[in-house]
Protein backbone atom coordinates (compact mmCIF):
# COMPACT_ATOMS: atom_id res chain seq x y z
CA UNK A 1 0.00 0.00 0.00
CA UNK A 2 2.82 2.42 0.88
CA UNK A 3 4.42 1.52 -2.49
CA UNK A 4 0.86 2.22 -4.04
CA UNK A 5 1.14 5.84 -2.57
CA UNK A 6 4.58 6.84 -3.59
CA UNK A 7 3.75 5.84 -7.26
CA UNK A 8 0.78 8.03 -6.74
CA UNK A 9 2.40 10.84 -5.12
CA UNK A 10 4.91 10.61 -7.74
CA UNK A 11 2.69 10.65 -10.58
CA UNK A 12 0.78 13.60 -8.78
CA UNK A 13 3.67 15.47 -8.31
CA UNK A 14 5.46 15.03 -11.49
CA UNK A 15 2.18 16.26 -13.09
CA UNK A 16 2.04 19.36 -10.79
CA UNK A 17 5.99 20.25 -11.03
CA UNK A 18 5.08 20.34 -14.82
CA UNK A 19 2.32 22.66 -14.20
CA UNK A 20 4.44 25.14 -12.14
CA UNK A 21 7.47 24.99 -14.67
CA UNK A 22 4.97 26.22 -16.90
CA UNK A 23 3.92 28.80 -14.57
CA UNK A 24 7.50 29.68 -14.13
CA UNK A 25 7.96 29.63 -17.65
CA UNK A 26 5.20 32.76 -18.43
CA UNK A 27 6.47 34.57 -14.78
CA UNK A 28 9.37 36.65 -16.23
CA UNK A 29 6.89 37.54 -18.65
CA UNK A 30 4.32 39.06 -16.14
CA UNK A 31 7.37 40.41 -14.36
CA UNK A 32 7.60 42.48 -17.27
CA UNK A 33 4.90 42.94 -18.40
CA UNK A 34 2.86 43.61 -14.86
CA UNK A 35 4.31 45.81 -11.95
CA UNK A 36 4.94 44.71 -8.03
CA UNK A 37 1.58 46.76 -7.09
CA UNK A 38 -0.60 45.00 -10.02
CA UNK A 39 0.35 41.27 -8.67
CA UNK A 40 -1.00 42.96 -4.93
CA UNK A 41 -4.14 43.40 -7.13
CA UNK A 42 -3.84 39.67 -8.68
CA UNK A 43 -3.40 38.70 -5.01
CA UNK A 44 -6.15 40.47 -3.32
CA UNK A 45 -8.55 39.41 -6.43
CA UNK A 46 -7.16 35.62 -5.91
CA UNK A 47 -7.85 35.54 -2.35
CA UNK A 48 -11.31 36.75 -2.53
CA UNK A 49 -12.05 34.08 -5.33
CA UNK A 50 -11.30 31.69 -2.99
CA UNK A 51 -13.83 33.00 0.18
CA UNK A 52 -16.55 32.64 -2.69
CA UNK A 53 -15.13 28.97 -3.82
CA UNK A 54 -15.30 27.91 -0.32
CA UNK A 55 -18.71 28.86 0.63
CA UNK A 56 -20.09 27.64 -2.81
CA UNK A 57 -18.65 24.13 -3.11
CA UNK A 58 -20.52 23.45 0.59
CA UNK A 59 -17.61 20.67 1.69
CA UNK A 60 -19.20 18.48 -0.91
CA UNK A 61 -16.07 17.50 -2.12
CA UNK A 62 -14.81 16.45 0.88
CA UNK A 63 -17.96 14.85 1.98
CA UNK A 64 -17.98 12.43 -1.01
CA UNK A 65 -14.58 11.36 -0.76
CA UNK A 66 -15.77 10.33 2.81
CA UNK A 67 -18.72 8.25 1.67
CA UNK A 68 -17.10 6.71 -0.97
CA UNK A 69 -14.60 4.69 0.42
CA UNK A 70 -16.79 4.10 3.20
CA UNK A 71 -16.95 0.26 4.58
CA UNK A 72 -20.64 0.63 4.02
CA UNK A 73 -20.67 2.00 0.91
CA UNK A 74 -21.20 -0.69 -1.97
CA UNK A 75 -19.80 -0.59 -5.53
CA UNK A 76 -23.50 0.16 -6.51
CA UNK A 77 -24.32 2.64 -4.53
CA UNK A 78 -20.64 4.44 -4.85
CA UNK A 79 -22.52 6.56 -8.77
CA UNK A 80 -25.67 7.90 -6.49
CA UNK A 81 -22.93 9.28 -4.26
CA UNK A 82 -20.63 11.25 -7.02
CA UNK A 83 -23.94 12.37 -9.04
CA UNK A 84 -25.77 13.66 -5.80
CA UNK A 85 -23.29 15.77 -4.95
CA UNK A 86 -22.38 16.92 -8.50
CA UNK A 87 -25.98 18.33 -8.27
CA UNK A 88 -25.97 19.91 -4.99
CA UNK A 89 -22.51 21.44 -6.04
CA UNK A 90 -23.65 23.35 -9.36
CA UNK A 91 -26.78 24.35 -7.28
CA UNK A 92 -24.84 25.56 -4.34
CA UNK A 93 -21.92 27.04 -6.56
CA UNK A 94 -24.45 29.15 -8.94
CA UNK A 95 -26.51 30.42 -6.39
CA UNK A 96 -23.52 31.43 -4.22
CA UNK A 97 -21.96 33.39 -7.08
CA UNK A 98 -25.38 34.43 -7.91
CA UNK A 99 -25.52 36.68 -5.16
CA UNK A 100 -21.85 37.97 -4.54
CA UNK A 101 -22.60 39.28 -8.16
CA UNK A 102 -25.85 41.21 -6.91
CA UNK A 103 -23.63 42.51 -3.54
CA UNK A 104 -21.02 43.05 -5.21
CA UNK A 105 -22.49 45.61 -8.63
CA UNK A 106 -23.19 48.72 -6.24
CA UNK A 107 -19.99 48.94 -4.82
CA UNK A 108 -18.08 48.25 -7.91
CA UNK A 109 -16.91 52.01 -7.70
CA UNK A 110 -15.68 51.95 -4.45
CA UNK A 111 -13.77 48.58 -5.40
CA UNK A 112 -12.30 50.23 -8.25
CA UNK A 113 -11.17 53.47 -6.79
CA UNK A 114 -10.01 51.90 -3.26
CA UNK A 115 -8.23 48.88 -4.74
CA UNK A 116 -7.33 48.69 -8.56
CA UNK A 117 -9.71 46.24 -9.49
CA UNK A 118 -11.84 46.92 -12.16
CA UNK A 119 -15.70 45.51 -12.49
CA UNK A 120 -14.41 43.24 -15.83
CA UNK A 121 -12.30 41.59 -13.41
CA UNK A 122 -15.16 40.58 -10.80
CA UNK A 123 -17.43 39.57 -13.33
CA UNK A 124 -14.52 37.40 -14.78
CA UNK A 125 -13.31 35.88 -11.07
CA UNK A 126 -17.18 35.08 -10.17
CA UNK A 127 -17.73 33.55 -13.55
CA UNK A 128 -14.74 31.31 -12.97
CA UNK A 129 -16.02 29.98 -10.22
CA UNK A 130 -18.54 27.52 -11.06
CA UNK A 131 -16.88 25.61 -13.92
CA UNK A 132 -13.53 25.70 -11.81
CA UNK A 133 -15.57 23.94 -9.18
CA UNK A 134 -17.70 21.05 -11.51
CA UNK A 135 -13.95 20.56 -12.43
CA UNK A 136 -12.38 20.18 -9.29
CA UNK A 137 -15.19 17.64 -8.07
CA UNK A 138 -14.48 15.65 -10.83
CA UNK A 139 -10.62 15.60 -10.28
CA UNK A 140 -11.14 14.39 -7.04
CA UNK A 141 -13.72 11.58 -7.80
CA UNK A 142 -10.97 10.58 -10.74
CA UNK A 143 -8.30 10.54 -7.58
CA UNK A 144 -11.24 8.26 -5.88
CA UNK A 145 -10.81 6.16 -8.69
CA UNK A 146 -7.19 5.92 -8.25
CA UNK A 147 -6.74 7.12 -11.37
CA UNK A 148 -3.93 9.64 -11.66
CA UNK A 149 -3.33 9.36 -15.21
CA UNK A 150 -6.61 10.69 -15.89
CA UNK A 151 -6.43 13.52 -13.49
CA UNK A 152 -2.98 14.87 -15.17
CA UNK A 153 -4.49 15.27 -18.45
CA UNK A 154 -7.74 17.05 -17.41
CA UNK A 155 -5.25 19.25 -15.12
CA UNK A 156 -3.09 19.66 -17.77
CA UNK A 157 -5.63 20.36 -20.55
CA UNK A 158 -6.83 23.28 -18.17
CA UNK A 159 -3.93 24.66 -17.04
CA UNK A 160 -2.19 24.87 -21.26
CA UNK A 161 -5.15 26.31 -22.04
CA UNK A 162 -5.91 28.78 -19.73
CA UNK A 163 -1.96 30.18 -19.94
CA UNK A 164 -2.29 30.04 -23.48
CA UNK A 165 -5.57 32.47 -23.63
CA UNK A 166 -4.24 34.36 -20.83
CA UNK A 167 -0.84 35.18 -22.93
CA UNK A 168 -3.11 35.79 -25.68
CA UNK A 169 -5.28 38.36 -24.06
CA UNK A 170 -2.00 40.11 -22.29
CA UNK A 171 0.26 40.19 -24.86
CA UNK A 172 -1.87 40.62 -28.41
CA UNK A 173 -4.92 41.77 -26.99
CA UNK A 174 -3.37 43.94 -24.45
CA UNK A 175 -5.73 43.13 -21.73
CA UNK A 176 -4.00 43.90 -19.06
CA UNK A 177 -4.80 42.58 -15.99
CA UNK A 178 -8.04 41.36 -16.90
CA UNK A 179 -6.19 39.51 -19.41
CA UNK A 180 -4.78 36.99 -16.81
CA UNK A 181 -8.46 36.37 -15.58
CA UNK A 182 -9.96 35.58 -18.68
CA UNK A 183 -7.37 33.14 -19.59
CA UNK A 184 -8.27 31.23 -16.05
CA UNK A 185 -11.94 31.25 -17.40
CA UNK A 186 -11.35 29.86 -20.85
CA UNK A 187 -9.26 27.30 -19.08
CA UNK A 188 -11.70 26.31 -16.87
CA UNK A 189 -14.67 26.28 -19.15
CA UNK A 190 -12.94 24.04 -22.14
CA UNK A 191 -11.36 21.26 -19.22
CA UNK A 192 -14.86 20.61 -17.60
CA UNK A 193 -16.55 18.42 -21.06
CA UNK A 194 -13.80 16.84 -21.04
CA UNK A 195 -14.05 15.73 -17.01
CA UNK A 196 -17.09 14.95 -17.16
CA UNK A 197 -16.51 12.51 -19.98
CA UNK A 198 -13.74 10.72 -17.54
CA UNK A 199 -16.14 10.14 -14.61
CA UNK A 200 -18.87 9.29 -16.64
CA UNK A 201 -19.51 5.70 -14.97
CA UNK A 202 -20.48 7.84 -11.40
CA UNK A 203 -22.77 10.11 -13.28
CA UNK A 204 -26.56 10.37 -13.94
CA UNK A 205 -29.24 12.47 -13.67
CA UNK A 206 -30.17 10.39 -9.81
CA UNK A 207 -30.18 12.93 -6.60
CA UNK A 208 -31.03 10.85 -3.67
CA UNK A 209 -32.25 13.61 -1.35
CA UNK A 210 -31.82 11.83 1.71
CA UNK A 211 -27.99 11.16 0.92
CA UNK A 212 -27.79 14.86 -0.29
CA UNK A 213 -28.83 15.51 3.20
CA UNK A 214 -25.77 13.59 4.47
CA UNK A 215 -23.19 14.54 2.37
CA UNK A 216 -24.28 18.54 3.15
CA UNK A 217 -24.15 17.42 6.91
CA UNK A 218 -20.76 15.50 6.91
CA UNK A 219 -19.27 18.40 5.02
CA UNK A 220 -20.59 21.89 5.93
CA UNK A 221 -18.85 21.99 8.94
CA UNK A 222 -15.56 22.26 6.31
CA UNK A 223 -16.68 25.29 5.59
CA UNK A 224 -16.47 27.13 9.00
CA UNK A 225 -13.29 25.40 8.79
CA UNK A 226 -12.00 26.56 5.64
CA UNK A 227 -13.57 29.90 6.15
CA UNK A 228 -11.17 30.03 8.76
CA UNK A 229 -8.32 28.52 6.74
CA UNK A 230 -9.25 31.31 4.14
CA UNK A 231 -9.10 34.10 7.23
CA UNK A 232 -5.04 33.50 8.05
CA UNK A 233 -4.38 32.00 4.52
CA UNK A 234 -5.42 35.05 2.78
CA UNK A 235 -6.89 37.76 4.94
CA UNK A 236 -3.30 38.98 6.16
CA UNK A 237 -3.41 40.19 1.63
CA UNK A 238 -5.79 42.47 2.88
CA UNK A 239 -4.38 43.38 5.90
CA UNK A 240 -1.25 44.09 4.03
CA UNK A 241 -3.39 46.28 1.60
CA UNK A 242 -4.62 48.77 4.44
CA UNK A 243 -2.14 48.19 7.15
CA UNK A 244 0.87 48.80 4.68
CA UNK A 245 1.83 49.67 1.48
CA UNK A 246 0.90 48.51 -2.20
CA UNK A 247 4.79 47.55 -2.85
CA UNK A 248 4.77 45.24 0.40
CA UNK A 249 1.48 43.74 -0.55
CA UNK A 250 3.14 42.98 -3.89
CA UNK A 251 6.45 42.00 -2.39
CA UNK A 252 4.40 39.08 -0.19
CA UNK A 253 2.20 37.79 -3.15
CA UNK A 254 5.44 37.52 -5.30
CA UNK A 255 6.93 35.57 -2.15
CA UNK A 256 4.01 33.47 -2.57
CA UNK A 257 4.27 32.45 -6.31
CA UNK A 258 8.15 31.41 -5.41
CA UNK A 259 6.44 28.55 -2.22
CA UNK A 260 4.56 27.67 -4.90
CA UNK A 261 7.07 25.19 -4.95
CA UNK A 262 7.04 23.47 -2.49
CA UNK A 263 2.77 24.25 -2.61
CA UNK A 264 2.75 21.39 -5.24
CA UNK A 265 4.28 18.95 -3.64
CA UNK A 266 1.03 19.86 -0.77
CA UNK A 267 -0.86 19.35 -3.24
CA UNK A 268 0.58 15.96 -4.88
CA UNK A 269 0.53 14.53 -1.63
CA UNK A 270 -3.10 15.45 -0.69
CA UNK A 271 -4.34 14.08 -3.89
CA UNK A 272 -2.27 10.70 -3.58
CA UNK A 273 -3.00 10.66 0.32
CA UNK A 274 -7.13 11.07 1.39
CA UNK A 275 -8.04 8.41 -0.77
CA UNK A 276 -5.31 6.07 -0.01
CA UNK A 277 -5.30 6.52 3.65
CA UNK A 278 -8.96 5.91 3.95
CA UNK A 279 -8.34 2.78 1.63
CA UNK A 280 -5.35 1.55 3.96
CA UNK A 281 -7.38 1.81 7.07
CA UNK A 282 -10.28 -0.65 5.61
CA UNK A 283 -7.04 -2.80 4.09
CA UNK A 284 -3.98 -2.64 6.06
CA UNK A 285 -4.10 -4.21 9.74
CA UNK A 286 -0.62 -2.07 10.65
CA UNK A 287 -2.23 1.05 9.16
CA UNK A 288 -1.20 3.46 12.24
CA UNK A 289 2.41 2.88 12.15
CA UNK A 290 2.11 3.43 8.24
CA UNK A 291 0.67 6.49 9.27
CA UNK A 292 3.52 7.33 11.74
CA UNK A 293 6.06 6.38 9.34
CA UNK A 294 4.33 8.63 6.28
CA UNK A 295 4.16 11.63 8.41
CA UNK A 296 8.52 11.88 8.97
CA UNK A 297 9.08 10.46 5.70
CA UNK A 298 7.04 13.46 4.53
CA UNK A 299 8.21 16.18 6.78
CA UNK A 300 11.52 15.46 5.76
CA UNK A 301 10.80 16.04 1.56
CA UNK A 302 9.32 18.78 2.81
CA UNK A 303 11.91 20.33 4.53
CA UNK A 304 14.24 19.34 1.74
CA UNK A 305 13.07 21.54 -0.82
CA UNK A 306 11.87 24.06 1.65
CA UNK A 307 15.55 24.73 2.98
CA UNK A 308 16.15 24.81 -1.01
CA UNK A 309 13.95 27.35 -1.84
CA UNK A 310 14.67 29.52 1.19
CA UNK A 311 18.13 29.53 0.83
CA UNK A 312 18.58 30.05 -3.40
CA UNK A 313 15.20 31.96 -3.36
CA UNK A 314 17.06 34.95 -3.86
CA UNK A 315 19.41 34.02 -6.75
CA UNK A 316 16.37 32.53 -8.33
CA UNK A 317 14.57 36.01 -8.27
CA UNK A 318 17.73 37.73 -9.73
CA UNK A 319 17.53 35.45 -12.79
CA UNK A 320 13.95 36.39 -13.39
CA UNK A 321 12.65 39.33 -12.15
CA UNK A 322 13.59 42.66 -12.35
CA UNK A 323 15.00 44.36 -9.39
CA UNK A 324 12.30 45.50 -7.49
CA UNK A 325 11.25 41.92 -7.09
CA UNK A 326 13.98 41.05 -5.37
CA UNK A 327 13.30 42.32 -1.76
CA UNK A 328 11.15 39.28 -1.79
CA UNK A 329 13.63 36.83 -0.94
CA UNK A 330 13.97 37.29 3.07
CA UNK A 331 9.80 37.27 2.47
CA UNK A 332 10.07 33.86 0.77
CA UNK A 333 11.92 32.12 3.26
CA UNK A 334 10.01 32.66 5.97
CA UNK A 335 6.48 31.60 3.72
CA UNK A 336 8.37 28.81 2.82
CA UNK A 337 8.79 27.55 6.51
CA UNK A 338 5.46 28.13 6.61
CA UNK A 339 4.32 26.55 3.29
CA UNK A 340 6.08 23.25 5.32
CA UNK A 341 4.77 22.92 8.31
CA UNK A 342 1.41 23.47 6.51
CA UNK A 343 1.82 19.93 4.32
CA UNK A 344 2.11 18.18 7.60
CA UNK A 345 -1.59 18.42 8.76
CA UNK A 346 -2.55 16.36 6.22
CA UNK A 347 -1.76 13.59 8.10
CA UNK A 348 -2.05 14.86 11.87
CA UNK A 349 -5.22 15.86 10.77
CA UNK A 350 -6.46 12.16 9.64
CA UNK A 351 -7.36 10.81 13.18
CA UNK A 352 -10.27 13.86 13.36
CA UNK A 353 -11.41 12.44 9.79
CA UNK A 354 -11.62 8.96 10.21
CA UNK A 355 -13.58 8.74 14.12
CA UNK A 356 -15.56 11.89 12.04
CA UNK A 357 -15.37 14.38 14.22
CA UNK A 358 -14.93 17.00 11.40
CA UNK A 359 -16.64 20.12 13.91
CA UNK A 360 -12.72 19.72 16.01
CA UNK A 361 -11.70 21.24 12.14
CA UNK A 362 -13.93 23.97 12.45
CA UNK A 363 -12.78 24.91 16.50
CA UNK A 364 -8.79 24.57 15.09
CA UNK A 365 -9.25 26.45 12.58
CA UNK A 366 -11.43 29.40 13.75
CA UNK A 367 -8.88 29.55 16.98
CA UNK A 368 -5.94 29.56 14.53
CA UNK A 369 -7.62 32.41 12.75
CA UNK A 370 -8.22 34.57 16.02
CA UNK A 371 -4.20 33.87 16.49
CA UNK A 372 -3.49 35.06 12.91
CA UNK A 373 -5.38 38.12 12.65
CA UNK A 374 -3.86 39.27 16.28
CA UNK A 375 -0.12 38.10 15.13
CA UNK A 376 -1.02 40.45 11.87
CA UNK A 377 -1.77 43.41 13.65
CA UNK A 378 1.32 43.62 15.84
CA UNK A 379 3.57 42.17 12.98
CA UNK A 380 2.56 44.23 9.97
CA UNK A 381 2.66 47.60 11.33
CA UNK A 382 6.30 46.78 12.16
CA UNK A 383 7.45 44.47 9.49
CA UNK A 384 5.10 44.76 6.71
CA UNK A 385 5.55 41.71 4.31
CA UNK A 386 8.02 39.77 6.36
CA UNK A 387 4.88 39.96 9.47
CA UNK A 388 2.72 38.40 7.71
CA UNK A 389 5.13 35.70 6.52
CA UNK A 390 5.47 35.13 10.14
CA UNK A 391 2.26 35.35 11.07
CA UNK A 392 1.30 32.88 8.40
CA UNK A 393 4.28 30.91 9.89
CA UNK A 394 3.30 29.99 13.22
CA UNK A 395 -0.27 30.06 12.46
CA UNK A 396 0.05 26.68 10.60
CA UNK A 397 2.54 25.36 13.48
CA UNK A 398 -1.09 26.01 16.13
CA UNK A 399 -2.73 24.27 13.22
CA UNK A 400 -0.77 21.10 13.01
CA UNK A 401 -0.44 21.16 16.98
CA UNK A 402 -3.98 21.34 17.39
CA UNK A 403 -4.70 19.06 14.95
CA UNK A 404 -2.07 16.47 16.07
CA UNK A 405 -3.76 16.78 19.87
CA UNK A 406 -7.40 15.86 18.39
CA UNK A 407 -6.24 13.08 16.37
CA UNK A 408 -4.03 11.50 18.86
CA UNK A 409 -6.70 11.88 21.40
CA UNK A 410 -9.61 10.28 19.04
CA UNK A 411 -7.53 7.77 16.88
CA UNK A 412 -3.44 7.69 18.21
CA UNK A 413 -0.78 6.85 16.24
CA UNK A 414 3.16 6.02 17.56
CA UNK A 415 4.75 9.03 16.17
CA UNK A 416 8.59 9.04 15.26
CA UNK A 417 9.37 11.70 17.92
CA UNK A 418 13.71 11.59 17.31
CA UNK A 419 13.15 12.78 13.48
CA UNK A 420 9.95 15.44 14.05
CA UNK A 421 12.22 17.03 17.08
CA UNK A 422 15.37 17.32 14.21
CA UNK A 423 12.59 18.99 11.53
CA UNK A 424 11.91 21.51 13.88
CA UNK A 425 15.15 22.64 14.95
CA UNK A 426 16.27 22.78 11.57
CA UNK A 427 13.13 24.48 10.56
CA UNK A 428 13.12 27.14 13.48
CA UNK A 429 16.68 28.05 12.57
CA UNK A 430 15.33 28.86 8.79
CA UNK A 431 12.88 30.93 9.50
CA UNK A 432 15.06 32.70 11.86
CA UNK A 433 17.40 33.36 8.94
CA UNK A 434 14.65 34.01 6.63
CA UNK A 435 13.50 37.35 8.94
CA UNK A 436 16.62 38.52 9.64
CA UNK A 437 17.45 38.64 6.16
CA UNK A 438 13.42 40.19 5.24
CA UNK A 439 14.50 42.89 8.03
CA UNK A 440 18.05 43.59 6.42
CA UNK A 441 16.16 44.05 3.16
CA UNK A 442 13.66 47.01 4.45
CA UNK A 443 14.77 50.35 3.87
Amino acid sequence: MLKALGRDVAIYGAADFAFRLIAFAVFPIYAHVFTVEQFGVYALVSASAGLVALLANLGISNAAQRYYWDAEAAAATQPSIISTGLLVLVASSTAIVAVFAATLFPLRETIATRYGVSWTIVVLTLATIVPEQILQYCLDTLRLHLTPWRFVAVSLLKNLLGVSAGLFFILVLDAGLEGLFAGALVGAIAAVPVALVLVRRDLSLECRFPLAGRLVSFGYPFVFAGLAYWIFGMADRWMLAEMSTATELGLYAIAYKFAAIVVFLNGAFGQAWSPMAMKMRRDVATYRSAYARVLSVWLFVLLLVGAAVALFGKPLLQLLTPPEYWDAAGVLAILVMGVVVSGTTQITAVGISIERETRLFAWASWLTAAINIALNLVLIPAYGAAGAALATFLSYVVLTALYLFWSQKLHPIPLEKTPLAFAAVVIVALVAAGLYGALLERP
